[in-house]
Parts: C-alpha cells; sequence; structure tokens
C-alpha cells in the first residue's frame, strides 16, 4: 500500500476532480461515509450514544459536517462545535454547514477562549468526540486556543475518532510538532499518510483504518509514489512455496562468517534463524576456539573453523580459506559478533572486495566497513545491509539522532548512493532500494529491544537470499515476518520478558499464518 504525503495525497484529490471530473463534493461525501461506517464497527451501541463533532473551517472540517449529517440522518444525537466564524466557511465545506443547519443539527460557534468555556459543559454530556479540526495540510505546530482546545479534548478522556490524521501531528513525518490530538481511533481518507505510521507521532493514531473515497486506483498507480507500507498480501506472495520433488540443495547454502570469543551467540542466532527461514544448509566460518562448542550445540548448522586471534575472533590469516569457501555458496552473511579486532578488520575489508555471491552484511560488519563503504559499490551481486541507528550514522557520517529524525530520507540516500539495500532497524523498520523507494514494516513491538533480534533479523533475510530470492523480497518478506513473529511472541510471553530466541519458537508459527492467508 502507498503512503503519501500531504502535497502528494492533494495531488490525487485535484487529479481526481480536474481530471477526471469526480466532483469534490462527493469525494467529501465518501469520506464521511466511510467514517461513519468505521464508528458503527467500533460501537455496536452506536444509537445509544452522543457525538460531539469539532469541525475547522477547511475541508476536514466539511468532512465533519458531512459526518454530522450522515449521523442525524441515522437517528444518532450528534452536536457540531465549528471552530470558526460560519462566514468563514468555502465551498464544499459550506455546503455542508448549510445543509447541516437546513437539517436543525446544533451547532456552536467557537473562535475564543471564552466561548469554549461558556460550552464546556455541554461538550462534556458526548460520549464520543469526532476530530475534523486540520486535516493533512499542517506544517507548523497549533497556536492560540486551539492548543486550549486540543488539551482540553484530550483531558476529557473521551474516546476521540480523527478524521485523516489526528489534529496537530504533521503528514509528512514522525516528529511532533506542538499540542495534538490523541486519538483512539484515526480514519485515513484514500491513503495512509506517512505521519501516521512513523514513530513517535504514530503512538498517537490509536487504531489506524483506512477508508476508500472513490479516487481511482489508476490516478494512484500513475503516480510515482516511492514510500509504501508492507503488507501480508505482498508478504504471502514473496513467500517461497515448496515443491515436492526438492532437497536440501535446491534451497541454497548460506554462509555464515560470525562469532567470537564471548560473541558466540550472535553467530548461533544468526546461523539457525537462516534455517528456520528455510535455507537448505548453512555453514558457519567461526575462530577456532568456538568449534568445539558449536558442533555439539546446533547439531543443524556445520561449521568452517577458522585461525584465530589471540583475542579469539578471526585472524586474517583466514582470507585465503574463506574465499575458496565461498565458491558455489548461495549468499554470505557477515558480521554478527566478529568485533572490530584489527586483525578481523582487515579480513573482512579485503573478503568483501572479493565475494560475488549476494551477501548481507549486519553489527560489526558494518562497523568494520563505515569508512569504507565504497566497497560495496558496484558489487556483481546485490548487498543488504542491516544497521541500527548508531551503525546508519557511522556510515553516512552523522548523528543518531538525526537517523532517527530522516529515517526514511537517510535510507534512501543510502541505498541510492551505493547502489545496496538498506534495512534499518527500529520502530517501523524501512527497507530502501537503490531505485528510491522505501517500505515501512508495520509489525514487531518494543519488547523485541533486547539483545539479540538484529542477529536473527539478519539470519532471516540471509535465509531468504540464499533461497534464490531477490534482495528486496529477502528484506520485506524478513523485516514483516521477523516483527511478526515478535508480536506472537509477545502475546504470548509479554514484551517485558521477551528474549531473542523466543523469536525462533514463534517464527513457524508466523509463517504458518501468512501460508494460510
Amino acid at each position: 500500500m502507498k503512503i503519501v504525503t500531504a502535497k502528494e495525497m492533494q495531488d490525487i484529490d485535484r487529479i481526481a476532480i480536474d481530471d477526471y471530473g469526480i466532483p469534490g463534493i462527493i469525494l467529501m461525501e465518501n469520506a464521511a461515509k466511510g467514517v461513519v461506517v468505521s464508528l458503527f464497527k467500533k460501537f455496536l451501541d452506536i444509537k445509544d450514544k452522543k457525538i460531539g463533532i469539532f469541525a475547522g473551517k477547511g475541508n476536514n472540517g466539511g468532512d465533519g459536517l458531512a459526518v454530522a449529517r450522515l449521523l442525524t440522518d441515522n437517528g444518532i444525537a450528534t452536536e457540531v462545535y465549528l471552530l470558526s466564524k460560519r462566514d468563514m466557511l468555502k465551498g464544499d465545506a459550506k455546503t455542508n454547514l448549510d445543509s447541516a443547519e437546513g437539517m436543525g443539527i446544533k451547532i456552536f460557534e467557537i473562535v475564543s477562549l471564552d466561548e469554549l468555556e461558556a460550552v464546556k459543559d455541554n461538550i462534556l454530556k458526548n460520549d464520543i468526540f469526532i476530530d475534523a479540526i486540520f486535516g493533512t495540510g499542517l506544517t507548523s505546530g497549533v497556536k492560540g486556543y486551539y492548543t486550549d482546545l486540543i488539551k482540553f479534548i484530550n483531558y476529557s478522556k473521551k474516546f476521540v475518532l480523527s478524521i485523516d490524521i489526528p489534529s496537530g501531528l504533521s503528514s509528512d513525518t514522525g516528529e511532533i510538532i506542538g499540542e495534538h490530538i490523541r486519538a483512539d481511533l484515526t480514519v485515513a481518507l484514500c491513503l495512509p499518510k506517512i505521519g501516521e505510521i512513523l514513530y513517535p507521532s504514530a503512538e498517537y493514531i490509536g487504531e489506524l483504518e483506512v477508508v476508500d473515497i472513490g479516487i481511482p486506483e489508476l490516478i494512484i498507480n500513475n503516480r510515482d509514489i516511492k514510500i509504501n507500507l508492507i503488507e501480508e498480501k505482498e508478504v504471502a506472495r514473496i513467500l517461497p512455496k515448496r515443491r515436492p520433488d526438492t532437497h536440501k540443495g535446491t534451497y541454497g547454502h548460506l554462509a555464515v562468517i560470525a562469532g567470537s570469543r564471548g560473541k558466540g551467540g550472535a553467530a548461533a542466532l544468526s546461523s539457525i534463524s537462516a534455517l528456520k527461514a528455510g535455507a537448505g544448509l548453512v555453514t558457519l566460518a567461526l575462530p577456532e576456539c568456538l568449534n568445539i562448542s558449536f558442533e555439539a550445540g546446533i547439531p543443524e548448522v556445520m561449521t568452517l573453523p577458522l585461525p584465530d586471534t589471540k583475542d579469539g575472533t578471526i585472524n586474517k590469516s583466514a582470507l585465503d580459506i574463506l574465499i575458496k569457501f565461498l565458491e558455489g555458496k548461495s549468499a554470505v552473511l557477515i558480521g554478527p559478533g566478529i568485533t572490530t579486532n584489527p586483525s578481523t578488520s582487515s579480513l573482512i575489508k579485503n573478503l568483501i572486495k572479493k565475494v560475488s555471491c549476494p551477501m548481507l552484511i549486519d553489527a560489526d560488519g558494518l562497523n568494520i566497513i563505515a569508512d569504507k563503504i565504497e566497497l560495496l559499490k558496484d558489487k556483481p551481486s546485490p548487498v543488504v545491509v542491516t544497521p541500527h541507528p548508531g551503525e546508519m550514522a557511522r556510515m553516512l557520517n552523522t548523528t543518531s539522532k538525526e537517523i532517527q529524525a530522516n529515517r526514511i530520507e537517510s535510507s534512501r540516500k543510502l541505498s541510492a548512493e551505493y547502489g545496496i539495500y538498506v534495512i534499518l532497524k527500529g520502530a517501523r523498520t524501512i527497507v530502501a532500494t537503490p531505485e528510491g523507494e522505501a517500505y515501512i514494516n508495520p509489525t514487531g513491538n518494543p519488547g523485541m529491544a533486547t539483545a539479540g533480534t538484529g542477529d536473527i533479523l539478519s539470519g532471516f533475510v540471509a535465509g531468504f537470499l540464499s533461497q534464490g530470492l531477490n534482495a528486496k523480497e529477502s528484506s520485506l518478506l524478513g523485516v514483516y515476518l521477523h516483527g511478526m513473529a515478535g508480536d506472537i511472541a509477545a502475546a504470548n510471553f509479554s514484551q517485558t520478558a521477551l528474549i531473542a530466541s523466543d523469536l525462533l519458537k514463534t517464527f513457524p508459527e508466523a509463517v504458518k499464518l501468512i501460508e494460510d492467508c
């Protein structure tokens, strides 16, 4: 599903009206119908509720006035609190105001704090509030009595439904720009907006429902919209289907270069995760000092013991062994737990120059190449990197704060500049492609903010790569199922008690749900 900025949505509306001849009043009516249907689904006893609608002077307010008409038609007690002088409304919003007044709907004009104070008791008699104050065009924080009004709505503890986006939030970023509505349900019109998906603003959206307002799909498809939401139906399409006449060699042989003394867990988690994702064979190349414990501890994973340093990391003398070892491999995963030991760093930089199969670089692998990222350019096979914000900041020579404030653009920049696929981990993981696309992952939860979950993600994605899926498919499938497994684990064990290995237990359930959808 496409995710749009305010301008992209305005352009889509304009094309629908000007080029396709769809009257704006019809789009507004369809929006109102979608809101009412959502409200009826949420409250089976809606006929017994009183509803107060806060309407601004723009088209968002017009949507609210149209909702007031439809609710009144259904016999539901509805009042409108108009946050503007009546003569300030124009066009379709004015048409709906006139219709609402003609139906006898109570409309209270509130344009000052004193007028708000005068009707507060009346407002609080409502059971549900509908927020139709500001639409998607807001670019700066609210001012004046709007600030007090929004605080009043939030402090009332009433159920709040926001039309298109909670008033006071920016459509185009996840940043908080000022006082804003804290919605329980947001009904996005036609398409979700970036500010509804990215944190921290996504925390205040409540439940998000997207409704069709009658804009032809052809208009959306013809626009060059680069931001997307990963959807379950897309993931289900990508998930490999196994044929009956196959064997382990059919599903690829993944090489994992990982581990060091004290960080063997990262190697273990990434290797077993790749097998869980369906890789036919996984061989873990690791320091010789760790080999005995791994052969005994993870029987499904083969090992390649390598010369090690006195610190228990992979020695640079292993280069020729690894070059030969990678011949014929389906994909390689480099980085979990290898450290940035100077000898190991030298090895990895020289090895990356020689790798010709699909490659995923994670963790210390990213830290090693942060000052030599040009090594990833013009590789014969695709490269996937899976940084967290700190690693991403080192790769782009900036700060974690700057990365977090610009997650989408940072990911797209790194991806386009070096021709690589970027998975920026975090709340709402981003997948960026060299073509400028960005995909936002809706699955996952705060319980996954624990050691080892990143190693598991790299194993899942690399496991799909080794089966012959392309880098984009592997990334989308890996991040979605990783988050889904985390959501199942959180439901089973709680977010607080969740640990990385729980995802290995719940991943099969996530895959089964996708297979069956």
